[in-house]
């Protein structure tokens, strides 16, 4: 599973840089894919939704205070997409 590791890898390089999150590039595979189709993928959809929708919501915020451009949210997107998450 070449492929989703590469797109796993590349969640978790850009999300750790949140606190939270900062484990997760010492954890293991099955703990970085649990986290990534619980609470990453949630977090993916309402970043989505407040960048899509206009709406008011936290994650936004969080990401530019953390150093996460847009374009680092749409890789994560597209890469949580690639993986069979449904995002929007």
């Amino acid at each position: 599973m070449i492929h989703s590791d590469t797109e796993e890898i590349q969640i978790i390089k850009i999300i750790s840089r949140l606190p939270d999150f900062s484990w997760l590039l010492q954890a293991k595979p099955d703990k970085i894919r649990s986290e990534i189709h619980s609470k990453i993928a949630d977090m993916l959809h309402q970043y989505y939704i407040e960048n899509t929708q206009g709406s008011v919501g936290i994650w936004t915020g969080e990401f530019k205070k953390y150093g996460i451009s847009e374009s680092d949210g749409k890789t994560m997107i597209a890469c949580a997409r690639r993986l069979g998450l449904e995002i929007s």
